[in-house]
């Protein structure tokens, strides 16, 4: 969908007006306001690594696996992704063919049991709706999660000039329950 392309384009543009402080502000408050959302045990959580213009979730990992959280990350498949369980930061790896930083030891893990996602974006409306990088990734695996634990809470997280009052969407396009900012906590 091309007004999907020119809006991924136009975030591009407002996430390189960003500053590398402004970045790490808003990355602070998020990560902050997910340990409060998280909770001390928080049971089995996947999270991403972040490219540079996404919010920094390496902390929360850190303190995640510290706390002897389950912790997965998502690898690329060939029709897709899967979750797999890290037990530290230093079992990832830059996939040289997708740029993702991806899990190098692959752990079993039975996605069911994923009890909350925290998913990147390009943007989001406050009601829920995301906007991803364009290869449908998120969405497909979102939509088989929910068949295997509809109870699974999926918390999108962005920086604020991500958030969007309107954008164009399709039926395959899977929802957030909770968007979350710097400024804006919204239950979708």
């Amino acid at each position: 969908m091309e007004a999907k392309a020119s809006l991924r384009l136009a975030i591009k543009e407002r996430l390189s007006r960003m500053s590398e402080n402004d970045r790490r502000v808003e990355s602070n408050i998020i990560v902050r306001e997910l340990r409060k959302m998280l909770g001390e045990k928080s049971g089995t959580i996947a999270v991403y690594f972040p490219y540079l213009d996404e919010p920094d979730m390496r902390p929360l990992i850190t303190e995640l696996l510290e706390q002897k959280n389950v912790v997965c990350m998502p690898k690329a498949e060939m029709h897709g992704m899967t979750m797999h369980r890290i037990l530290s930061l230093d079992a990832i790896q830059k996939n040289p063919v997708t740029g993702i930083v991806e899990p190098t030891e692959l752990s079993p893990l039975d996605e069911a049991m994923i009890e909350t996602v925290i998913v990147p974006g390009r943007a989001f409306l406050r009601t829920g709706e995301r906007l991803g990088r364009g290869n449908g990734g998120y969405d497909h695996w979102i939509s088989d999660q929910r068949k295997r634990n509809p109870e699974t809470r999926f918390i999108g997280v962005c920086f604020d000039c991500q958030i969007l009052q309107e954008m164009p969407t399709e039926p395959h396009d899977e929802k957030v329950d909770i968007v979350l900012s710097a400024t804006e906590f919204k239950k979708a």
